[in-house]
């Protein structure tokens, strides 16, 4: 009869080994089938952030308590025994784990205060400052954003919760500063009024847009941050998001003007400021208000007449 094979670290046979580490698959595999299920299940009856959290607790729950079943009938594994011999080895590994316990800890609160949801918009301060970023997924320790140029951003959750968080999403609108140059000798008024009508005409920049769209900004007044935004006004309106064009700088020959809108179409802003200054740049060079003037030259003085000359000339008469 052929004797089992038992394994130095554990003590369990080799044939107790190996099946641990077979129902260690088996559990893995069916922690991803039930968060998948689950995710199907709860599609559309709740939020996609709140179902991938139930999932995750199943998921983590199937896989965690099976193998701590595994090991305990398998490999005859006593939890007491085994966290009372850890002594100064549990310290250590606590101490060194220092940094996945605090973003745990986050993601539990950002499940709680859900100061960041999924598909919101948002800035997450730092160093480097995330940019302009849509929240793809909210796992347990991290929080993974998506750039406008299509990077993906894993930022620590310990991040979210330390950090300052701008959330336009939750607002609702993003204001957009828009410069441009021109020569000191254009005429600034007309510079101006080419720069506000672009504005009003594009279909996207607030405040001349779309019944729907102005239905929807309406309802942000009811929103108590939003009626800051301007302290001399008796009452929010839409004036609120008038296009505003003021001279930033003078330097050299040129005159930079910034003009600051309003869009609702957050992740649009880039294509919107496009266009914008598509139809300004036009404008301007058809009214000829890109052009520097050259100063007019001056008449060139006519050459005094030698003295010398002018006395050989009244000689020779």
């Amino acid at each position: 009869m052929q004797e089992s094979v038992s394994v130095p670290v554990t003590g369990a046979s080799f044939d107790a080994f190996l099946a641990f580490l077979f129902a260690i698959i088996g559990f893995l595999f069916l922690g991803n089938l039930a968060y998948m299920l689950l995710m199907r299940v709860l599609e559309g009856r709740v939020s996609r952030g709140t179902a991938k959290w139930i999932a995750a607790i199943l998921q983590y729950s199937i896989t965690i308590g099976g193998i701590y079943a595994s090991a305990r009938y398998l490999l005859a594994f006593d939890l007491k025994a085994f966290v009372a011999s850890l002594g100064v080895l549990s310290i250590v590994v606590a101490f060194s784990s220092r940094q996945i316990i605090q973003n745990v800890i986050a993601g539990i609160l950002i499940t709680i205060n859900r100061p960041v949801r999924l598909e919101e918009w948002v800035i997450v301060s730092g160093r480097p400052e995330t940019g302009l970023s849509k929240v793809q997924d909210i796992s347990l320790t991290t929080t993974i954003l998506q750039g406008l140029d299509g990077g993906l951003v894993l930022t620590p959750n310990s991040s979210i919760i330390s950090s300052k968080v701008i959330n336009y999403s939750r607002a609702g609108l993003l204001e957009v500063p828009i410069s441009i140059a021109v020569p000191i000798t254009a005429d600034l008024t007309r510079v101006q009024e080419i720069a506000r009508r672009a504005a009003h005409d594009h279909p996207l920049i607030l405040p001349h847009v779309e019944p729907a769209e102005r239905l929807a900004i309406q309802r942000l007044f009811d929103l108590p941050y939003i009626g800051r935004l301007s302290s001399d006004l008796p009452r929010p309106s839409l004036a609120l998001f008038e296009p505003k064009v003021q001279v930033s700088s003078i330097k050299e020959d040129w005159i930079r003007l910034t003009v600051r809108v309003w869009t609702r179409q957050i992740q649009r802003k880039d294509e919107i400021v496009s266009e914008y200054l598509d139809v300004v740049i036009e404008q301007l060079k058809a009214e000829d208000l890109l052009d520097k003037e050259k100063p007019e030259s001056e008449p060139t003085p006519e050459t005094p007449a030698c003295p010398i000359q002018n006395l050989q000339k009244e000689g020779g008469a």
